[in-house]
């Protein structure tokens, strides 16, 4: 092979590893990726820590609400409650997941016999994708779901199943899906590819292991919760969720995608490689992959709320199917084409790293805690972090959530009412501003919903903007 290709990979690899390692330390040090998503997602580790797991809709400690699922907030939880802290332990779950990740993407394409330099420019197209990216700089679980799923994958691949590495695949599956409850694509990939190339009994024994390990998950988070989880499951998964936005979804994920440079050429290079594939080889475990997260992401983003980090899983399902299909033809065009993205993706990183994760979020956190100072009266954010850096725990952990169920329930969302109007709150934090057209369409249709505008102004008057925030007061 020329030495080029893997000369020009070398150079792009080390020049996105210091990149990344530089984002990693700035958005580290100001937590500019720790957005109201994020914030919600640390609010029920915070809660957990405190022993409530999974909040009720409405109850003693305020409002819960939520589809997601607890694998990482609990470990999360976990490191809380030993090292007294929710930063550091979040930072670290984040990271060992992408690393492990990308790890795991490396051994999975070398079990699918890619030589090790093509396998390495597999990882590092991974590593450019902005989804990646922002698993790595933020507290949430995308990383940790996709690095459980694409170690069961590469132990279904590594030869034989025994029984022993059938029970290994089932409890990563099920590890995965315990962690995000999208993450079904794997099994359904491996199943299917099992099934289709004469092996249907371990397919029908890995469905089944996992079918118990999934069900256990389920139980488990029924009995934790006390009753409440599947009740706030099955009010919060289908929202937005239609016939309609089902149909419109190959354009909700097109709509997604800018911005995502690394995403959008593999995307492009995976679908032209499964259409260049006969038909024949349409049974492999790359292309069923990649159909299979492709079906999985397209229902994903026809519901309210989703957002890029849905990429992450196409994009590895994309990088496998792209490297497999590359390896058997045209290695050196594989190569060229990898680096090709990083370079792109890394340009794009640049005004990213200058103008976005430079953002300091912590100290505008702090600010507003600092101006509303001790209060024993709860703190209505709809960032739960404000709260949390306030020493409070969050009265609604997920403005967005509360939304969803209070249209769907509009007698649960009386309280907060009756509370605003109250004036039992110290503060109201809002992240925009609600006098504005586009704050009016948050707090409208994204964030608390309903007459939360209308409470808010009749109670409560703005105080200041300290950390960019509008806090508002109660009126006297």
């Amino acid at each position: 092979m020329n030495k080029l290709p893997r000369v020009v990979l070398s150079i792009m690899a080390l020049a996105l590893a210091v990149l990344t390692f530089m984002r990693l330390v700035r958005s580290w040090s100001n937590d500019s990726h720790l957005e109201h998503v994020a914030g919600a997602w640390i609010a029920l580790a915070w809660d957990l820590s405190h022993g409530v797991f999974y909040r009720a809709v409405y109850g003693p400690h305020g409002y819960g609400g939520t589809r997601f699922f607890p694998l990482y907030f609990s470990l999360h939880a976990a490191f809380i409650r030993v090292l007294g802290t929710w930063r550091a332990p979040g930072y670290f779950l984040s990271a060992v997941s992408v690393v492990l990740l990308l790890m795991g993407c490396y051994t999975l394409l070398r079990r699918l016999a890619v030589d090790r330099w093509l396998a390495a420019a597999g990882v590092l197209v991974l590593l450019a994708a902005s989804s990646v990216q922002d698993a790595l700089l933020t507290i949430r679980e995308d990383g940790m779901a996709a690095m459980f799923d694409v170690w069961a994958i590469t132990v279904c691949c590594s030869g034989e199943l025994s029984r022993r590495r059938l029970v290994l695949a089932a409890l990563l599956f099920t590890l995965a899906f315990a962690t995000k409850e999208s993450s079904v694509f794997g099994l359904m990939a491996v199943v299917l590819w099992l099934a289709l190339n004469g092996r249907k009994t371990t397919a029908l024994h890995l469905l089944l292991a996992s079918a118990v390990g999934f069900s256990l998950v389920l139980i488990g988070i029924q009995l934790g919760s006390g009753g409440r989880a599947l009740q706030m499951f099955r009010a919060t998964m289908t929202a937005g969720t239609d016939l309609r936005g089902l149909l419109l979804s190959p354009g909700t994920l097109l709509g997604v995608l800018p911005g995502y440079w690394a995403e959008i050429i593999l995307l492009a290079l995976a679908a032209a490689a499964l259409l260049c594939h006969p038909l024949q080889k349409w049974s492999s475990l790359p292309v069923l992959l990649f159909l299979c997260t492709l079906a999985v992401t397209l229902v994903v983003v026809s519901s309210a709320g989703a957002a890029g980090n849905h990429l992450l899983d196409l994009h590895v399902a994309s990088v496998v199917l792209f490297i497999t299909v590359v390896a058997e033809w045209s290695p050196e065009f594989g190569l060229g084409a990898c680096s090709i993205a990083a370079l792109i993706a890394f340009i794009s990183f640049l005004p990213v790293y200058r103008d976005v994760d430079s953002v300091p979020l912590r100290s505008a956190y702090q600010e507003v805690a600092d101006v509303i100072g001790p209060t024993p009266k709860p703190i209505l954010a709809d960032n739960p972090l404000i709260p949390i850096v306030a020493g409070q725990q969050p009265y609604v952990t997920d403005a967005f959530m509360f939304r969803i169920i209070a249209e769907k329930q509009p007698a649960s969302a009386q309280p907060l009412w009756r509370m605003i109007d109250d004036r039992q709150f110290s503060a109201i934090v809002l992240q925009d501003n609600p006098d504005t057209e586009d704050g009016k369409e948050t707090y409208t249709h994204f964030h608390f919903g309903g007459d939360f505008l209308q409470h808010l102004h009749d109670s409560y008057q703005l105080a200041g903007t300290p950390g960019d925030h509008y806090v508002y007061v109660p009126r006297h």
